[in-house]
């Protein structure tokens, strides 16, 4: 290598370094794979080892931790479950359904006991048994209920089952809807066909069996977590050395299987930028000096990847050395090692200028080139010791900084990402790097657009771009990030990130919204002074939540300004909101600011039903099966109300359970019924309680029990039921389980007809009547059979009216003074308002539909 001196220096060094790039040969970086590396990424891990009476399987549960943490590293928000109970998988499920509202990647991985039933397979929690033909639809996860909302919410679905094992099931035939199917084959699950998007993945072939092998983990899982590891590999290739490794770890005895639509190239770990190299440095040494560290400028990669470095060309003259040893050329270092270079002058005239090229690669075979130009000169010394103080003062900067991070952080849930504010670096350590010690295991960290790993490095410039977006259902739990300056000895930064909740979330969330981020409140639960103006602060804040608007609606709907709400509902569903489609569905059945259309809420209902809703599902069901403003379909109905009870929605059980012990449209099964209230029973739906009380009461399918009638009506009547004081007051009236009580019977029946229950209201005014010698007892039966006529609703209360009968029978003088008691609640202005009739009996009705209303009950109740 020719050596150079004096004034043409520099333009001898760009001479080198162009002639450098032709004789080394230098590689070209390779492109990037391509995948979905700035989207959002989301996984449901699920693994079910300890069986409370199936076997238990030994590794699925570890099998879950090790592919979590594979997932996670690989740039997936992780919900995982282990060992869950069927409430415990169907909680993990919804709160997975949320994360993965509009994401770019939806991956399920499931590992424990797996059944097929009617061609479809079903995900079996600890608890269950098995052991009747009512099990599978109360005690299992259907997977198609899962993936049929994933495929609706993400552009690329992955699903992967290692559930495969020998059928360990008493009974061989369950009810599946209208019909008794058999289990599939003994062995394996049934297939499934991948719509364009998918990729379904089986650790073994259909029909075939899963081994637990010999180790922690299964074969098949074991086999994953590797290959899922292996940076730039596209899926298909992970899956099919996967299937390489499996048979020959099982001797040929199990090959796994998968069906795949991807229409595009997936990475789990996706080739990063190539490392990050200064194409060009100069520095300087002094003449005769026998080792001088040179200050080169370390490369990083952006993952934090091990780095190596090739010296591909060293300098002509003086010695290059690495831990007091001479390197080579075509040395391959630790990318540290290219920072503790000592160069020997002796002997070097001032004035050479000597030349190391060298190559940067990564794991994933792409590689950079640096070259840096080494001067011998006489002042080296004075400008090495500027630069070495020009570097403290760096560290120093970088120090303070670091010490002036805030220590935490509060970030709202379900809004996006958020902002984390950290200051800029000062300019004095722009040149710094940061790498990222520690970072939340839920919830996705971003610089920019990019999603951040552990170990990835950062600019300075990407600090504050960094923005974190919680996981669903992550409130109050505090997760730590941990920046430490790279390749200095700093003391690190911790920045701790607090998912809360906005207060319109934690006040006017609805049940079971799958596009919501906690579990919501009951109408009834719902208080309106606090709500509305917690919610239209969010509305402003984030304009573009939808969500917001739709719980805006529900807190105008608890304030009762049920106008406003339609209004507002309706621009929320119109934003993309799936939950206000079946919310404004239930405004027209019940003619809420809007006339009462059975056909219109059916038809509004099953848009929401077609998204997945659980509350559409149910409703359109149910209009389905009874033929309510549609033409009966009973046996679709039936099948949407059991999707509606499988995603947790107790109105749906409570339903069936009516359905199949009162055998309405099918044939009657009083065990099928109770297992359905029983399941709201587990969840605390009031409804259910009062049904299975009433099951209880009449001893119908099992032994009668009026102490716990007795009991679940009054848990249900706690809860707001408002048709469990009825059953009570009657228990009371009759002396039935308990000492007659006349008093209680009044107070119980009282409360009923108070919250919307026709009956409670009717037989109130019988007792009251059947006292006919009391003129004021008169006056209550012409208020309360007032009440009940206008209470009555189709479905709720008496088709022949009887109570419209018996008003007509009381004499007027009563029924005056009842008018005249409504009168004195109303205004002159709500007076003025209502109907015009000649009719004192309509009249009177009239105005206790308008006091009963203006007083509370809610049409959202019921």
């Amino acid at each position: 290598m020719p050596e150079f001196h004096g004034t043409n220096r520099l333009a001898a060094i760009l001479l080198i370094f162009l002639t450098a790039l032709v004789f080394l040969g230098l590689e070209r970086p390779a492109v990037s794979a391509s995948g979905d590396q700035d989207g959002r990424r989301v996984a449901l891990i699920v693994g079910n080892s300890v069986y409370k009476t199936l076997p238990s399987l030994p590794n699925p549960a570890n099998d879950v931790q090790e592919v979590a943490n594979t997932l996670r590293r690989a740039g997936f928000d992780v919900t995982i479950g282990i060992n869950v109970d069927r409430i415990g998988l169907e909680n993990t499920v919804r709160s997975f359904l949320r994360s993965a509202h509009n994401a770019e990647a939806g991956l399920i991985y499931y590992s424990g006991h797996g059944i097929q039933v009617g061609g479809q397979n079903f995900l079996v929690p600890v608890d269950a048994t098995l052991e009747t033909p009512y099990d599978v639809e109360t005690q299992t996860m259907p997977l198609d209920l899962i993936l049929n909302h994933l495929k609706q919410n993400s552009r690329v679905q992955l699903i992967f089952l290692d559930a495969c094992r020998n059928n360990p099931f008493n009974a061989q035939k369950f009810w599946m809807a209208e019909k008794l199917e058999p289990v599939g084959a003994t062995r394996g699950l049934a297939r499934i066909d991948s719509d364009l998007g998918s990729l379904i993945a089986f650790s073994t072939e259909p029909g075939q069996v899963a081994l637990d092998g010999e180790g922690a983990l299964s074969p098949y899982s074991e086999s994953f977590i590797k290959r899922a590891s292996e940076p730039n590999k596209e899926i298909r290739q992970v899956l099919t050395d996967v299937r390489r490794d499996v048979i020959a770890m099982t001797n040929g005895k199990q090959v796994p299987w998968e069906n795949s639509s991807l229409m595009d190239s997936f990475y789990f770990i996706p080739a990063p930028p190539p490392p990050s190299v200064e194409p060009m440095q100069q520095v300087s040494v002094p003449e005769g000096a026998a080792a001088t560290r040179l200050p080169i400028a370390p490369p990083h990669d952006e993952t934090g990847a091990a780095l190596l470095v090739t010296l591909n060309q060293l300098p002509q003259t003086g010695k290059l050395s690495f831990d007091g040893k001479p390197v080579e050329q075509g040395a391959k270092l630790p990318a540290a090692a290219l920072t503790a270079l000592s160069y020997d002058s002796s002997g070097v005239a001032a004035g050479t200028v000597g030349l190391i090229g060298y190559s940067v690669s990564d794991p994933y075979g792409q590689a950079t080139q640096g070259v840096v130009a080494i001067t011998v000169s006489a002042d080296a010394g004075a400008k090495l010791a500027q630069l070495e103080q020009q570097k403290q003062a760096r560290l120093a900067d970088a120090g303070a900084y670091l010490k002036s991070l805030p220590s935490d952080i509060d970030t709202t849930i379900g809004v996006g990402p958020v902002k984390a504010h950290l200051p800029e670096v000062p300019a004095s350590a722009a040149e710094m790097t940061f790498k990222v010690a520690a970072l939340p295991d839920k919830g996705t960290l971003r610089a920019g657009d990019r999603v951040i790993g552990p170990g990835h490095v950062l600019e300075a410039a990407d600090i504050p771009a960094l923005s974190y977006e919680p996981q669903i259902g992550t409130e109050n739990q505090p997760f730590a990030l941990t920046l430490q300056a790279a390749n200095d000895d700093l003391q690190p930064a911790t920045v701790t990130f607090k998912p809360t909740l906005d207060d319109c979330d934690s006040i006017a969330a609805a049940p079971l919204d799958l596009q919501g981020v906690t579990a919501g409140k009951l109408p009834n639960e719902i208080d309106p002074a606090v709500a509305l103006p917690a919610c239209e602060d969010a509305v402003k804040t984030y304009p573009g939540v939808a969500r917001f608007v739709y719980q805006l609606g529900r807190a105008q709907l608890a304030n009762r300004d049920a106008k406003t709400a339609f209004a507002t509902i309706k621009k929320a569903m119109d934003a993309g909101h799936v939950r206000a489609i079946s919310e404004l569905a239930s405004l027209y059945l019940v003619g809420a600011s809007v006339p009462a259309n059975l056909a219109k809420s059916s038809e509004i209902a099953a848009i929401g039903a077609k998204k997945g809703d659980p509350y559409a599902l149910y409703a359109y069901g149910k209009s389905l099966f009874y033929g309510r403003g549609v033409k009966a379909d009973t046996e679709e109905g039936l099948k949407l109300m059991l999707q509606a009870a499988d995603l947790g929605h107790t109105y749906a059980m409570n339903e069936l359970g009516y359905i199949f012990s009162n055998g309405v449209n099918i044939p009657a099964d009083m065990e099928r019924g109770i297992r359905f209230y029983e399941s709201g029973l587990k969840r605390d739906d009031i409804y259910s309680m009062n049904s299975l009380g009433m099951i209880y009461r009449a001893g119908k399918g099992v032994p009668q029990d009026l102490e716990k009638a007795l009991e679940l009506f009054k848990k249900a009547a706690d809860g707001g039921q408002p048709y469990a004081p009825r059953n009570i007051g009657l228990m009371y009236r009759d002396g039935q389980g308990v000492p007659k009580d006349e008093a209680a019977a009044l107070s119980w029946l009282e409360m009923g007809a108070e919250r919307g229950d026709y009956w409670s209201a009717f037989e109130r005014a019988k007792m009251a009547k059947s006292d006919g010698s009391d003129a004021e007892n008169l006056v209550i039966a012409a208020h309360y059979f007032a009440l009940a006529s206008a209470l009555n609703r189709p479905g709720t209360g008496d088709p022949k009216k009887q109570s419209d009968k018996e008003l007509a029978s009381l004499a007027e003088p009563a029924k005056k003074k009842a008018a005249e008691s409504f009168s004195a609640e109303l205004t002159a202005q709500e007076l003025k308002a209502l109907p015009k009739t000649k009719s004192l009996n309509e009249r009177l009705t009239l105005l206790a539909k308008a006091t009963w209303a203006k007083r509370n009950p809610r049409y959202d109740l019921f």
